[in-house]
């Protein structure tokens, strides 16, 4: 498996000039969770699927977490910044050809809202399914325009029904271009979820692929 700046990584055809996806697994899984949602949501749209760097339980995780599983905020600040270094450079060699959509599950999501408000211009947009905020507190810096889709579960029992609300005002607050959308579910994805998915990246990504020039 090929890998860049210590991240093993499967692409699928990352020379479209549409923006690629960038998926960001949950803890315990690998690189194989989150294509076939994709597949399944955008086919033909081209994708980096990596494995986070921390291995964890049965699988890996992006980050870690304390021992009370609440986020072990130097930990995420530190694989926050590997990951930023991990697309900068993706761009910079041509793997990919512009700012990718973070496309996060769980504890890829964290991370993910993480490299938003770490650098919003490293990414085009981002899709965060069950995400919790990196920080309550923090005030994001200006995300204006920029498509954000936050997908929750109203019986999801890792999540409080307050999180996705802190996540999606946060952005909102920062300028961005958010839709939310609550489904029937716990904190597995729904069948409904692929669908919302598509419809989103047509409405709110695929016409920035064609009047936004690459980074």
């Amino acid at each position: 498996m090929p890998h860049l700046q210590g991240f093993h990584y499967r692409a699928i055809s990352t020379t479209d000039a549409r923006p690629p996806l960038l998926l960001l697994h949950g803890s315990s899984r690998d690189e194989t969770e989150l294509p076939p949602l994709a597949e399944t949501a955008a086919p033909g749209w081209p994708y980096l699927s990596l494995r986070g760097p921390i291995p964890w339980e049965s699988g890996y995780a992006f980050f870690r977490r304390n021992p009370d599983r609440t986020l072990d905020q130097a930990n995420l600040a530190l694989q926050t910044e590997r990951l930023h270094t991990f697309i900068a450079s993706a761009i910079e060699t041509g793997l990919i050809a512009r700012p990718p959509i973070l496309f996060g599950f769980s504890n890829g999501a964290i991370i993910a809202a993480s490299l938003l408000i770490r650098d919003p211009d490293i990414a085009t947009g981002a899709i965060l399914i069950r995400p919790l905020t990196p920080d309550p507190d923090a005030i994001l810096p200006p995300i204006s325009a920029k498509p954000v889709l936050i997908l929750s579960g109203d019986r999801d029992d890792r999540r409080a029904p307050e999180d996705a609300a802190l996540v999606t005002g946060q952005f909102q607050a920062a300028g961005a271009d958010v839709t939310s959308h609550v489904s029937p579910t716990g904190h597995d994805l729904h069948d409904n979820e692929p669908a919302i998915i598509a419809r989103w990246l047509t409405s709110r990504v695929f016409p920035l692929a064609h009047t936004r020039p690459p980074l």
